[in-house]
């Protein structure tokens, strides 16, 4: 299918439940996938360099996070996006609301908005950015659903964190702003494996620098 990857081999590309709808996008770009792993997952540091590095405390009573709202038309669901460990829901709680920082922005035509700045950095930051821009330059939106699920969680012993996932838009599809009109899709599978890398910040944010997407059957 088209594809609107602006990274070579890694596809490092903002986790988004857009992946299928990339159709109306103007480059054609490498596979939705690599076997290239994301720098620095799964390194977390040897056991000298974890006991010199100093621990950073969060502000008294968390970041303030934005508040994001997505607009009728548009949901995503995240099925079973719950653990026992707190630093493991920490991270699935920001990894949902920079998947939802990215929608909205899209909804609202807005790639500069600051919800997006707050849940991303680095590859993801610029990304994000790229992509929203994409759909702003084609006239294109999103209206449907996405369905996120089975999500593993790996901690890092250097503050950071990889979250895996897979995302079903069989009822995601792209829209035409000025007509209303859905658009046709031509890709072989409605899902989407992912792979982000997150770092927990200063604030006490664990912040998406990196992901990885695979189209591809999900477990």
């Amino acid at each position: 299918m088209t594809r609107r990857i602006r990274t070579t081999l890694t596809t490092l590309l903002t986790a988004t439940a857009t992946t299928a709808l990339l159709l109306p996008l103007t480059a054609c770009g490498g596979s939705g996938g690599s076997d290239d792993e994301i720098e620095g997952v799964g390194e977390g540091g040897n056991e000298e360099q974890q006991s010199e590095t100093p621990t950073e405390e969060e502000p008294e009573g968390g970041a303030d996070r934005p508040e994001i709202v997505l607009p009728e038309g548009w949901e995503n669901v995240y099925e079973d996006w719950e653990s026992d460990d707190p630093d493991e829901q920490a991270v699935l709680d920001d990894a949902r609301e920079a998947q939802n920082a990215i929608d909205l922005a899209i909804l609202e035509r807005a790639p500069e908005a600051d919800y997006v700045n707050f849940y991303h950095s680095a590859e993801a930051l610029f990304g994000a950015k790229d992509w929203i821009e994409g759909f702003i330059e084609n006239d294109r939106s999103i209206a449907g659903e996405v369905r996120y699920y089975n999500p593993e969680i790996a901690m890092q012993g250097d503050g950071g964190a990889t979250i895996t996932y897979c995302a079903d838009e069989s009822n995601a599809t792209a829209v035409d702003v000025n007509t209303g009109e859905a658009i046709a899709e031509d890709s072989d599978s409605p899902e989407v494996s992912y792979m982000n890398l997150l770092q927990k910040d200063d604030r006490g944010v664990w912040v998406t620098t990196a992901v990885q997407s695979e189209r591809k059957e999900c477990p």
